[in-house]
Parts: C-alpha cells; structure tokens; sequence
C-alpha cells in the first residue's frame, strides 16, 4: 500500500508538469489572434485611435461659447492711473482707490463666424479619426503577415528535421550492411557526412524558427508551444484582375491615402479661408468692492455689464504663399497615391505569380518523390545492399527537400498575396 500511495503520488505531482511541458497547441488563426493582440505596434496604432477621437471632441468644443470665471484681489496705494495685465483681469485702477480692491467676472465668447474655421477643423479631426482606424487595420494585417510567415517556417523547419533524421537513419542502417573497399569507405563517409550536416542544419534551423514564432506571439523565451497544421500547398482561388479589384477595396494602405487626400483638400480650404473675416459675441458681468461687506453696510460696490460684437479682418502677407503649399502638398499626395496603386499591382501580380509557379512546382516534384521512394523500395527488395542504393538513398533526401522547398516557397508566395490584396481567401 505504501508503494501504491507513492506511486500515486508522484504521478499526481508530475501531472502539472507535464502539461506544462507539452503547452498549448495554436492553430495558424490562433497565431494571428494572438501576435495581432500582442503586437507592439497594433498597440500603439490603438492609442493614435483614441487621439484622434478626443480631437473629433476638442473640434465640436470649438463651436462652444468660451466661458470664463475670474477673481482678483488688488491693493492699491499709487499717485497715478494703473492698468492690471491680462493675467489680472485687464482692470484699470483709479489714483482715488486707496484701499483693497475685490472684482469677480463672468465672461463669455461666442464665435458668430468664422469664414468655416471650426467647421472645416470638426472634418479634419473626423477623418483623421478615420485614418487612424485604417492605419490600425494596415499594422494588424502587418502582424498577421509576420505570424503566418513564422508559423509555416517553423511547420517547414520541423518537417525538414523530420525528413533529414529519417533519411539519416537510414543511410547508416544501409552503411553497415555494405562491404565496401577502400574508396568505397571514404565515399560512403562523405555522403553520411552530408547528410549529418543536413540534419544538424534542419534542427539548428527548427530552433531558430521557433524562437522566431515566439517572437512574432510576444511570448517569454522558453514558453512551451505546440502548432497544430498540415504542410501542404494551398491553391490560389483567384485571379490577378479579381485580386487587383480586392486590393482596391480592401487595402489599408490605400484608404489611408484616401483619407489623406480629403485632409489634404480641407488644409486648402483652411488656407483660403484666412482670407475671411471673424465675427464674436461677447459679454461679461463684473462686481467690483472696494471694502468687504460689513454689518452696518459701508462697503463701496459696482456692478457691470457689458455685451460686444467684434469683426476681424485679417490683412497678411502669407495667405497665398500658404495656399500655394498646401496646393503643392495635395500634388504630393496626388503622385503618392498613383505610386502606391502601381506598388499594391506590382505585389499582387509577383505574388501570384510565385504562388502558380511554386504551386506547379510542388505538384511535379512531390509525384516524383512519390514515384522516386516506390521504385527505391521496390529495388531495396529485390537486390542486395550496395553503394549505389546508398547514392540513391542520398539523391531522394534531395528530392524530397526540394518538395518540401517547393511547399513552403508556395505557401509564402500565397500568404503574401493574401496581404497584398487586403483579404484573406474565403473572407
């Protein structure tokens, strides 16, 4: 019994770590969830979303009336006229004030008209609100990108390792079942050589890849993963021109500069409008004491009231030079915009076009392997062991590095075009 308990025990002591030993297992979608959460940078273009929309609100203040509350304390002992700064109430203080001076105000500004100052301000802020969600779309398409590119290097780097150790054993399986000359040693050593190599390359590189996948999840070195997918090419299901139209709709990059050109149009109206006049409502209430309130009412008191209407003209030499740069400007935008079109185009023509040629690719060499590994077995039951098998041997781990070459070169070339048009297939 006492052996029992402790067998029990133990095993209940190592269940937890060996669950923490095998992790979680991630599908590809789980992995974009999780970099596009964790990225820095969709972070970040979260917070410029939040700017934009507390500058949307600043912009509706704008049309507000501006009111303000004061109070000023001013004693006085002078022998000539004073005038206070703005900072003290623009108060002016007669020679005959020879004792403490105490106002309150209440002010108002009310802008009237502004030749669409505060109008055009509200349409700026709001499609700067709108750039910044696009901008947020264009860096979570970025993150997913980089955890789809990590996700099939680390399923190609693991299937790699797979292949080259399985080939190797193999190969030194058949090694020691040869009776080889001299020469015959030395070549069957070079190609162990080779394939050892090979192998160390593909766990070196598995390693590296993981850690990469890490990276990309913004998970702690060290973190135990799982990813569970199969490595196998995924055929595109659309053509360039449907792609070209995806990629027009869909792409962040694209609407960004759709909104710049409408921020760039209201900068031109903003210029042009210096030109109009401004017109403001005022009006404030004073009180004014020149002793505080007392029992037997011997304090001195005013009370004032005004109400204002102001008109500016404004008179500046800079009006047209400034409308001339944000004229300039909109050209800018104008040629970056044709330029991004013919970019996005470039990318999904060469995407689609590696994705065909590599899918072909994949197709042709995977039936060979196929073909290739039949005929070795058939040929490894019918005759003896010798250096020629064990060249051959060495000639199919090639073959079937280049298939699986060929997938990966695939997949990248489709998830890029994913990217390039916006969407992904499907959606």
């Amino acid at each position: 019994m006492k052996l029992l308990a402790a067998a029990l025990a133990a095993a209940f002591l190592s269940a937890p770590a060996a669950a923490q030993k095998i992790g979680e297992t991630l599908t590809i979608d789980d992995a974009v969830s999780i970099a596009v959460k964790n990225s820095p940078a969709a972070l970040e273009a979260e917070q410029d979303i939040i700017i934009a929309r507390q500058r949307v609100m600043e912009a509706r203040f704008m049309a507000l009336p501006q009111v303000t509350l004061s109070g000023t304390m001013t004693r006085a002992n002078i022998g000539y006229p004073a005038l206070l700064g703005p900072e003290l109430g623009d108060r002016y203080v007669d020679p005959s004030v020879r004792d403490n001076l105490y106002t309150l105000r209440a002010q108002a500004l009310q802008p009237l008209y502004t030749g669409g100052k505060n109008t055009n301000t509200l349409k700026l802020a709001k499609t700067a609100q709108n750039q910044a969600r696009v901008n947020f779309e264009a860096v979570k398409a970025e993150a997913a990108l980089a955890a789809k590119k990590a996700f099939y290097t680390l399923l190609y780097q693991r299937r790699l390792k797979e292949s080259s150790g399985l080939w190797l054993d193999r190969a030194r399986a058949l090694n020691a079942s040869l009776r080889k000359d001299a020469f015959e040693e030395l070549e069957a050593s070079m190609l162990l050589s080779g394939l050892s190599d090979r192998e160390q390359q593909a766990e070196s590189g598995a390693e590296a890849a993981f850690t990469d996948f890490l990276r990309v999840l913004n998970r702690e070195p060290g973190c135990q993963l799982e990813i569970e997918g199969s490595f196998e090419t995924l055929p595109v299901v659309a053509d360039v021109s449907r792609s070209l139209v995806t990629a027009m709709e869909a792409r962040s990059e694209l609407k960004s500069e759709l909104y710049k050109a409408q921020m760039d149009d209201i900068a031109v109206n903003m210029a042009m409008i210096r030109r109009y006049p401004t017109i403001y409502l005022g009006a404030s209430y004073d009180v004014n004491a020149y002793k505080v309130a007392s029992p037997d009412n011997d304090s001195v008191r005013t009370n004032n009231w005004l109400a204002s209407l102001a008109i500016h003209f404004p008179l500046s030499y800079d009006i047209w030079t400034q409308v001339r740069q944000r004229k300039a400007q909109q050209r800018q935008g104008e040629l970056k915009r044709a330029e991004l079109q013919d970019t996005i185009g470039f990318q999904i023509i060469s995407a689609h076009r590696d994705a065909v040629s590599w899918q072909a690719e994949a197709e042709k060499l995977g039936a060979e392997t196929e073909k290739m590994k039949a005929a070795y077995e058939a040929a490894s039951r019918s005759a003896r062991p010798s250096m020629a098998a064990l060249r051959a041997l060495c000639a199919l781990c090639e073959l079937e590095r280049r298939s699986l070459d060929a997938i990966y070169n695939q997949l990248l070339a489709r998830i890029r075009l994913e990217w390039a048009q916006g969407r992904d297939f499907g959606k």
